[in-house]
């Protein structure tokens, strides 16, 4: 009976040193290379190979089944793996000289690849890469690589499910990802030299794509709340992006190709959208979007000097359009309630529009064609209707309504013709053309179902037309 105690004993130890069994595999070639592993828990998997001159590898792993390999090829590469938690895994790949990575993992199926300084048989040196991540599921890779040089990476990621992506190829890039919460993805890719990314996510399902060709970009995206999404692609030198949404089903769009071009978008509420695409030199676009389904866009194509846009919408289903090609035209929209729409369409230089609306589905068309052309609207109330059109050169155009269902429609051909059109009550209509050089027209109607007419073809024809209700 002892002896088969015993035995059973002896098998039962034998179970539990296997199940507490750890592995640890480090190769080193070269001189002055330095390698440390710590591991504690069950079935934890270190793999170290270094080759080359002064090389350090650091791997720390507590809980069960983690898994770390790390391979440096070169000299004075540093590599630090901290892992708590089970089965965390990472991945760490240096080719060059002088390049850092450190990754840090606390929770349980965690994991992190990294590879720098080597692709398709290119290496470079200097690179530097930090990963943390806490939570479960998590995942982030980063790749810095194609003759890649001083490029620096840092991912945060906290809470479940969360997706980091990072490509640099080149010199001198910057990235940074933080992520808060769960199922977040981002994703970076960087090619040329001394482009800047960061991009900060809090909250549910919130989605970023940053994708930056040449040199001397700069990107930031701000996400809070859940299923934001945001698309930033740039390609040139000196383009400047950033992105703000707060709340949810959020949607911006950012395309820049040139030189110098800005854009910044803010949007707060839920199911907002923004589009700015701008091509050329020096085009800049501010959008700001407060409230529910709310929707920009604006398309700017500039030579030598850029064009400039600012859209404000505060409401509900406010539209704005804004369409400029050419050089230093200026559109500024400002709309604020329920369903106003705003179409700005500008070609050739120094045209300038104004637009200003606040009520209910009113209704602002601006077409300037040329040089040096300005409109300016303003509607407040409900259902307004305005349209200009104006070709040519120092064509001037104001239009004032207040109240409800007022129509105006502007018309100038020629240079420095003037027009303004003040309504003020409801149903007014008034309708303005003029053709030549140097018109000038002004229409003021005030109270209920006055309608206006004016037609001058030639040159310093002036004309005013005032009508009123018996009462005012």
């Amino acid at each position: 009976m002892k002896k088969l105690f015993l035995s059973a004993a002896a098998l039962m130890c034998g179970a539990v040193l296997f199940a507490q069994v750890n592995t640890s595999d480090v190769n080193q070639l070269g001189n002055d290379n330095g390698s440390s592993v710590f591991q504690k828990g069950e079935t934890n998997n270190s793999d170290v190979d270094q080759f080359g001159d002064e090389n350090m590898s650091f791997v720390e792993q507590h809980g069960n089944t983690n898994f770390s390999i790390v391979d440096q090829i070169g000299d004075l590469n540093k590599s630090d793996v901290d892992q708590h938690g089970n089965s965390n895994e990472a991945y760490t790949g240096q080719m060059g000289e002088g390049n850092e990575s450190f990754v840090e993992q606390h929770g349980r199926e965690n994991f992190a690849f990294i590879n720098q300084g080597y692709y398709n048989g290119d290496i470079g040196n200097y690179n530097f890469s930090d990963v943390f991540q806490h939570g479960k599921y998590n995942r982030s890779t980063v790749w810095q690589n194609w003759t890649a040089n001083d490029n620096d990476s840092y991912v945060i990621q906290d809470g479940e499910y969360n997706i980091s992506y990072v490509q640099q190829d080149g010199d001198g890039n910057f990235n940074r990802v933080e992520q808060d919460g769960d199922e977040n993805n981002s994703e970076v890719y960087q090619k040329g030299n001394y482009n800047d990314s960061e991009v900060y996510q809090i909250g549910l399902a919130n989605f970023s794509d940053v994708d930056q060709l040449g040199n001397y970009n700069d990107s930031k995206v701000s996400q809070d709340g859940w299923e934001n999404n945001s698309i930033v692609k740039q390609d040139g030198w000196y383009n400047d992006s950033e992105v703000m949404q707060i709340g949810w089903w959020n949607n911006s769009d950012v395309f820049q190709l040139g030189m110098g071009n800005d854009s910044y978008v803010d949007q707060d509420g839920w199911g907002n959208d923004s589009d700015v695409d701008q091509f050329g030199p020096m085009n800049s676009s501010d959008v700001y979007q407060v409230g529910e389904l709310n929707d920009s866009k604006v398309y700017q194509v500039g030579a030598m000097m850029g064009n400039i846009s600012e859209v404000h919408q505060n409401g509900e289903l406010n539209n704005s359009d804004v369409y400029q090609i050419g050089m230093l035209n200026n559109s500024k929209v400002d709309q604020v309630g329920l369903e106003n729409n705003s179409d700005v369409d500008q070609h050739g230089m120094l045209n300038g529009s104004i637009v200003d609306q606040n009520g209910w589905e009113n209704n602002s068309k601006v077409h300037q064609d040329g040089m040096g052309n300005i409109s300016e609207v303003k509607q407040d109330g409900e259902w307004n209707n305005s349209d200009v059109y104006q070709l040519g050169m120092g064509n001037d155009s104001y239009v004032d309504q207040n109240s409800w269902g007022n129509d105006s429609d502007v018309d100038q051909d020629g240079m420095f013709n003037t027009s303004d059109v003040y309504q003020n009550g409801t149903l007014n209509i008034s309708k303005v053309s003029q053709f030549g050089l140097g018109n000038g027209s002004t229409v003021d109607q005030t109270g209920f179902e006055h309608n206006s007419i004016v037609l001058q073809v030639g040159a310093g024809n002036m004309s005013t037309v005032t009508q009123k209700d018996c009462d005012n």
